[in-house]
């Protein structure tokens, strides 16, 4: 009786052993990922979220661009206010006049201070300019009546003239 019992127990484990392979071969059989139904709909989602956003991306990008040239025209507005009240400078313009920035060593000329201190001429800077409203557009420096300088490429004047009400 007790052989009996023990074969009886034993078969019984082969028995449980042999279903719990069964049931680990079918959680693998089973899983066989996404249907393509739903990868479907998630790139219809995807598709949909891009449609939105893109077009505030393309204006986040174009108002930081318009921000790096504002920065760029500012240096220059920068350097021609300095060339203008270094004293050793000779011919500083005057009201109306135009500007032009060329190279060279005498540090008397108001356009070789201001290339020494850009590090460039217009061209140069030109060259870096990236927004839509400056892109393939002349610099101007003018001076006013009182002395000051006005730089302006494009949408962009530097510095910003204030209008009027605020």
């Amino acid at each position: 009786m007790v052989l009996n019992a023990l074969f009886i127990g034993v078969r019984s484990l082969k028995y449980i052993l042999k279903v719990k392979k069964e049931r680990l071969k079918m959680k693998k059989t089973n899983n066989k990922g996404f249907s393509l139904v739903e990868l479907i709909i998630v790139i219809a989602i995807m598709a949909i979220l891009i449609g939105v956003l893109a077009p505030q991306y393309i204006k986040y990008v174009e108002k930081s661009r318009v921000s790096a040239d504002k920065d760029l025209l500012d240096s220059v507005y920068q350097a021609c206010t300095i060339a203008a009240s270094d004293p050793d400078v000779v011919d500083a313009p005057k009201a109306g006049d135009s500007v032009s920035i060329t190279s060279g060593t005498d540090e008397t000329k108001f356009a070789n201070v201001v290339y020494n201190t850009l590090g460039t001429d217009l061209t140069g800077v030109q060259g870096k300019l990236k927004s839509k409203s400056c892109a393939g557009q002349s610099i101007d420096i003018t001076v006013g009546t009182n002395g000051d300088f006005t730089v302006t490429c494009g949408d962009i004047t530097v510095p910003e003239v204030q209008k009027a009400g605020n």
